[in-house]
């Protein structure tokens, strides 16, 4: 169920939201694709404070790593953005604990602004439809990567896998991935800044390559539809953006490579990296073993690594309020 759809009752005056790390692009979907990965996840609480401003408390594994300044914090520039969108003048204490990795390709900024946008839709009883959360939240994206991109919010307050079918106005399709369909990870000892992943892009695509990720992207959604992993990580080929993006990561030939020969459907940069994350068949494969070949590729490369094993999983879920 949708977090918009939770709890219409009463408004509170408190709430905790708990939300998701994310995985987005996953190949050719880029901008456009996404999927919520229950590995990490962050809280967000939210509460009426008398002063008419935004206060920011920080906490959790990587509080220490994120932004105070209003301007620079996912979470308050989208409460911020949201306040002055409709007119409201309160107060609003942020309570942010920060459990999923900064800097990793992880959506860690999106996940601040999604948990933000759904605890304060709630707080204040405006039950507005995920869609216009959805935008609300990507504007929060502006600090971290430019530009207002949902690839990221959108899965963290959907769940599953999404694709943005529009940003004018925008419109998020949400479907649930195939049980069988397990998430081998290695996040290697490394920061790829979302900006400077950004800046690498190239300004024109020619146009083999436009047709190359218009077939392996509609692959991923036919695999999805179909409830077939192999079709979904045989779509996990990207010519445009991934080939510069791999640049950034050392050993990233290697680990995608031993990811396969591990029985790996498909690898991929997750998000803007330098996270890979491998789709595995768990009826073929394990993906425990997958992720350990992933490791042992970036050891080759010299970097540390933590691996796991995750899934698919929901969105944005309202933990408590009173």
């Amino acid at each position: 169920m949708a977090a918009a759809a939770q709890g219409r009752g009463e408004a509170p005056s408190v709430i905790r939201v708990e939300v998701p790390s994310t995985a987005a692009n996953l190949g050719p979907g880029f901008d456009v694709f996404g999927m919520a990965v229950g590995a990490f996840w962050d809280a967000v609480e939210l509460e009426e404070c008398q002063k008419r401003s935004l206060e920011l408390e920080l906490s959790g594994r990587y509080g220490k790593l994120i932004p105070r300044k209003h301007d620079s914090n996912s979470a308050c520039l989208a409460v911020k953005h949201f306040l002055e969108k409709f007119g409201i003048e309160r107060g609003i204490r942020i309570k942010l604990e920060k459990n999923i990795p900064v800097g990793k390709g992880l959506g860690s900024s999106g996940a601040s602004a999604a948990g933000a946008i759904v605890g304060l839709d709630r707080l204040l009883g405006l039950g507005l439809p995920a869609d216009e959360l959805v935008a609300l939240a990507a504007f929060g994206e502006l600090c971290s990567a430019g530009s207002p991109h949902a690839d990221n919010v959108a899965p963290a307050i959907l769940g599953g896998f999404v694709l943005i079918q529009s940003y004018d106005p925008l419109k998020a399709i949400g479907m649930s991935p195939p049980p069988n369909l397990e998430l081998a990870m290695a996040i290697p000892e490394i920061e790829v800044s979302t900006k400077e992943a950004r800046a690498i892009l190239p300004t024109q695509i020619p146009l083999g390559e436009m047709v190359h990720n218009v077939g392996r992207a509609s692959s991923m959604v036919a695999g999805i539809l179909k409830g077939d992993v192999s079709m979904i990580g045989s779509g996990m080929i990207d010519a445009v953006v991934e080939p510069l993006r791999a640049k950034l990561i050392p050993g990233y030939d290697v680990v995608k490579k031993r990811a396969k020969e591990a029985g790996a459907c498909g690898v991929a940069i997750s998000g803007s990296g330098p996270t890979m994350l491998a789709v595995v068949d768990s009826r073929v494969a394990k993906a425990a073993e997958v992720a350990k070949a992933m490791a042992e590729g970036f050891s080759e490369a010299g970097l540390e690594c933590e691996s796991l094993v995750a899934r698919p999983c929901g969105g944005a879920k309202i933990a408590w309020m009173h």
